[in-house]
């Protein structure tokens, strides 16, 4: 063929490829684009459009359970990372309330979800576009039953002894919501762990304040409380500075204290503080204040035995303190730090 002979050949196929490619590449384009959309605006049988999460997507979210003490989830969903964060958030948090303060959990009781939302607004500093959904401890199970249980270890948060006790193995096992509930309520019922144990046994830190001088009664506490070499302690006595515990103090979400200056330092910051008077009283004035103050007493005869009360108990029977409900204490304590 002669040499030119294949001019008017390609010059054809570049004629027809620059008509075609165009008209191919639109269609599959279209044919993307008509996927896609349908996918978006699929329809369930519940007739609630399905979206398709994009990287993008983030979403922050209020979950609120009804029970006898209301409980409150922070849930933070992100797509890109593939990853859910979940924060409890104690019921006596001091949140804005019709120009004053309460506690979360009273803001719940008395306008709802909706108003909890916007308090945690103000105060957390959350996104605008945060979202809230109130669900009863009935649907709450309900919903956790679906999935199954869940894989735990409780090595971390009970003695060798007290694993024995709940005839619970230190090995990582399976544990349904309806049986985690049950075991945690049958400790608060027969009192088998001391308050700072089940604080512990619920994923709670605690930390021992102590000022100089009073490192024994720190030992002492630390050793009652079966929690020495357990990584949720903090022994913080004899550590700090004043401001430095003022500091500790502003973070905390319940703080137990006799009557003593760090109690006042800790109700000043609005901190929830649960308070055991033995030698005073509350009439003498100096108790803290607030919604998220609760003082603890047993009525004596003897009681106030001074201003300040002295250091030995004048009757040596130290009834003051001894008489006072562990059980009562627990139960605000639990409720304040939301477990």
């Amino acid at each position: 063929m002669h040499k030119n002979g294949w001019r008017p050949f390609w010059a054809a196929l570049g004629a027809a490829l620059l008509v075609l490619l165009p008209l191919v590449g639109g269609t599959v384009l279209l044919t993307r684009q008509m996927v896609r959309t349908r996918i978006q605006t699929a329809q369930p049988q519940s007739g609630v459009p399905i979206q398709l999460p994009r990287a993008e997507h983030r979403m922050t979210l209020l979950l609120c359970t009804a029970g006898e003490q209301p409980g409150f989830l922070l849930v933070y969903l992100n797509a890109a990372q593939n990853s859910l964060n979940l924060l409890a958030v104690p019921g006596e948090l001091t949140v804005p309330f019709n120009g004053e303060t309460a506690s979360l959990a009273h803001c719940y009781g008395a306008a709802g979800p909706a108003r909890c939302r916007q308090a945690l607004l103000e105060v957390l500093g959350l996104p605008e576009d945060m979202l809230y959904l109130a669900l009863s401890p009935a649907v709450l199970e309900k919903t956790a039953s679906r999935y199954g249980p869940v894989r735990v270890g409780f090595s971390g948060a009970l003695t060798a002894d007290e694993l024995a006790e709940t005839e619970l193995s230190a090995a990582v096992q399976s544990i349904s919501a309806k049986e985690a509930h049950a075991l945690l309520s049958g400790w608060d019922t027969d009192g088998i762990l001391p308050p700072a144990r089940r604080a512990a046994a619920r994923g709670a830190h605690v930390l021992v304040f102590a000022g100089p001088g009073e490192e024994g009664v720190a030992r002492d506490v630390i050793a009652l409380s079966e929690l020495k070499g357990n990584p949720l302690l903090h022994d913080l006595s004899c550590a700090l500075t004043l401001p430095e515990l003022a500091a500790y103090l502003r973070m905390l979400n319940c703080y137990v204290s006799n009557d003593s200056g760090p109690m006042h330092l800790a109700w000043a910051q609005h901190t929830p503080v649960t308070a055991l008077f033995g030698p005073t009283v509350r009439e003498l004035g100096f108790f803290p204040r607030g919604d998220s103050a609760k003082v603890f007493e047993v009525s004596l005869e003897c009681r106030p035995c001074g201003l300040h009360g002295p250091h030995h108990c004048p009757k040596k029977h130290h009834r003051c303190m001894v008489d006072i409900d562990v059980e009562a204490v627990w139960r605000d304590v639990a409720g304040k730090l939301g477990v």
